[in-house]
């Protein structure tokens, strides 16, 4: 018999039973012959405790024979009384005789009906920097590779989940470091197929044994959030810490950056002017932080002051950033890690640092036409180490704004000088560095906020340890925006000060609300006059007060997001925070009227409900209500406050 198991959710809308086949773990030989073929000899049930608490496990003990080898399989089901919802999985392949050549290891292999809507979170970077959840339709099919999918782009989330308006199913691997597995999810013609390929060779003999990575299989009703925020918990209870307890105070402030004025000044050397006479207009505004981003220093990996920005170099960026402290405001600055320009002083002098392909050349990082350099030497290490004690203790800067698609992996190394263990010693050691730079920014000043922004991809989970201020990363759309900070509440933390990236990235460039409705922190690159890209006009200027009044005022990212609505199959979408005794719904369609239902209410208050934006009443409901009628177009941002509450404010 093949060791197929099954799981079985109960739709309490329905009263039906999904079942969801799978968990098969099999080994594919060098010849890509599956062996599946296992007869159970033995099951065994044990109790204990670890550091994820009381556990129950389950041992399949089963045998394969043919005419060349004979192997046992051993797979372990945990179930811990903490995490009842997620089944751990590992499995082990001892050869008793013979000899297997291991091409590659598939683990828990499952089919979903395709009968249905079907919707999947998917953890892999891409250079089309894709939504990170998707409708599966008709002959999809992706690989979602945690190598490096180009160049530029690698790593991830190692997770997919998929999911109906009936219920779903998360598999992911369990790992405090980054492996180049591969999570296929492919629509076929009588299902839905997804999986885990390990991409290990090994050639076993005599006596000895495969031993798989830790799986975890979550199934589920409602969206991606529930499975996702259960994998970063039992990953953080593990000793991996993905979420914080808390995150600097000062992550929560709204953000202005000069990434408006551009990296290529044609007003030469009124960078800075501009920025000094712009920081009196973000004071104005309601912002909190001043971001210098791309562009003030001369070469990646030289990382001197670029004279066209700054024509005294160093006595004016120190400069500037006083006159940003005078102001009462936080001042950040951005850089890429472990990339040198290709002509730069840095890169000629240390070529001996750089990652070079199977052919013995230097890999390119296409979009800033530099070269890798390989994170695990102790050269990469001390220019980025140094670059980071410049600029929060020379320059005093309050925080660092890691930048780059490339920061999510580094490409296989094969540089004979770095006497690597593996060619993936590089990929596995990307995730040291971004913790080298926040550890030693945070020992700088405790205060310290550290953005990692991988320009538009999904990003590295084993980045977010290091991590105070997630961000969208130039999302291409105003959904990007409200999904990706439902991925990072889920992982992070509920309170996790998402950071919705520049507002003039959405569709309108106005979309205060994506962020702030998600409990996100919200930023400009708003401009002056005619100088940079987005010049602020009196109509824009208003628009910006307003919004940002309002985030400073609610302060949402504070509060907790509440996983009351599934964000693609419940209509209209709706995202809610619960800040104190109240609960701000953010409701998005293109169209809609009638009567909505306000979820998360207690029976037993009445209700003021208010519109947050224009900030009127809109209805009282008694006791055990939860109807409200509501009618508009794009959005609407409303308030349920118990009425008590709402009597003594008022």
């Amino acid at each position: 018999m093949n060791n197929d198991l099954g799981f079985e959710i109960l739709d309490t809308s329905s009263k039906q039973w999904i079942t969801l086949k799978g968990i098969n773990d099999y080994p594919i030989t060098a010849d890509k012959e599956r062996i599946d073929r296992f007869t159970l000899e033995k099951v065994e049930t044990l109790n204990g405790r670890s550091k994820l608490g009381l556990y129950k496990k389950y041992v399949f003990k089963s045998i394969s024979k043919t005419t060349n080898f004979q192997m046992k399989k051993y797979l372990y089901i945990t179930v811990f009384s903490d995490f009842k919802d997620a089944f751990l999985i590992k499995v082990k392949y001892h050869l008793i005789k013979g000899k297997v050549e291991i091409e590659n290891v598939v683990r828990n292999e499952i089919k979903i009906d395709n009968n249905k809507i079907l919707w999947a979170f998917q953890g892999a970077s891409y250079p089309e920097r894709p939504d990170w959840i998707l409708p599966i339709t008709q002959n999809y099919k992706r690989e979602n590779y945690m190598g490096m999918n180009s160049n530029d782009y690698g790593g991830g989330i190692p997770i997919v989940d998929v999911w109906s308006k009936n219920g779903g199913v998360a598999v992911g691997i369990l790992d405090k470091k980054p492996h180049p597995i591969s999570l296929p999810l492919s629509n076929e013609k009588d299902g839905v197929y997804f999986k885990i390929l390990e991409n290990r060779r090994a050639t076993l003999t005599d006596n000895e044994e495969y031993e798989g990575y830790t799986v975890v299989l979550i199934p589920h009703r409602g969206d991606f959030f529930d499975p996702l925020e259960l994998y970063s918990k039992i990953l953080t209870e593990s000793g991996f810490k993905v979420r914080k307890n808390k995150y600097p105070k000062d992550a929560y402030l709204p953000q202005w950056c000069a990434w408006g004025y551009g990296r290529d000044f044609s007003y030469d050397g009124e960078y800075m002017e501009e920025i000094l006479k712009t920081i009196d207009k973000v004071k104005e505004l309601g912002f909190g932080w001043v971001i210098i981003d791309d562009g003030w220093q001369d070469k990646y990996g030289d990382w001197g002051i670029s004279k066209l920005a700054f024509k005294n170099e160093e006595s004016d960026l120190i400069k500037m950033v006083k006159k940003i402290h005078e102001k009462n405001l936080k001042a950040g600055i951005w850089f890429i890690p472990f990339a040198a320009s290709k002509d730069s002083k840095f890169l000629k002098a240390h070529k001996e640092l750089q990652v070079l392909d199977r052919n013995l050349n230097p890999v390119e990082i296409d979009f800033w036409n530099s070269y890798y350099l390989c994170p695990s030497m102790a050269g990469t290490q001390k220019v980025t180490t140094e670059l980071v004690r410049r600029l929060i203790s020379n320059y005093d800067f309050d925080g660092l704004k890691v930048d780059g698609q490339h920061i999510n992996a580094t490409p296989p190394c094969f540089n004979i000088l770095h006497n690597h263990e593996n060619e993936f010693e590089s990929y596995e050691d990307s995730p040291k560095l971004i913790n080298k730079i926040h550890d030693l920014s945070h020992s700088l000043k405790k205060s310290a906020v550290i953005e990692i922004c991988p320009c538009g991809t999904c990003p590295s989970i084993y980045n977010m340890p290091s991590c105070d201020l997630p961000v969208a990363s130039d999302p291409k759309s105003s959904f990007q925006v409200r999904h990706r900070g439902k991925v990072f509440k889920a992982l992070m933390g509920r309170n996790v000060p998402y950071f919705g990236d520049y507002v003039e990235l959405t569709e309108s460039g106005e979309d205060f609300v994506s962020t702030i409705g998600v409990g996100g922190v919200p930023g400009s690159m708003f401009t002056l006059k005619d100088k940079g890209h987005y010049p602020l006009t009196k109509q824009k200027e208003k628009h910006i007060k307003k919004w940002i009044d309002i985030y400073n005022k609610l302060r949402l990212s504070e509060g907790r997001y509440l996983n009351l609505y599934d964000m693609v199959f419940d209509f209209p979408e709706t995202h809610v925070v619960r800040k104190g005794r109240r609960l701000y719904y953010s409701i998005f369609a293109d169209n809609f009227s009638g009567k909505f239902e306000l979820r998360g209410l207690s029976k037993s208050k009445e209700y003021e409900i208010f519109n947050c934006e224009n900030d009127y009443k809109i209805s009282t409901l008694k006791k055990g209500e939860k109807f409200v009628n509501l009618n508009f177009e794009n959005h609407i941002f409303i308030c349920a406050i118990p009425k008590k509450v709402a009597d003594h404010v008022a």
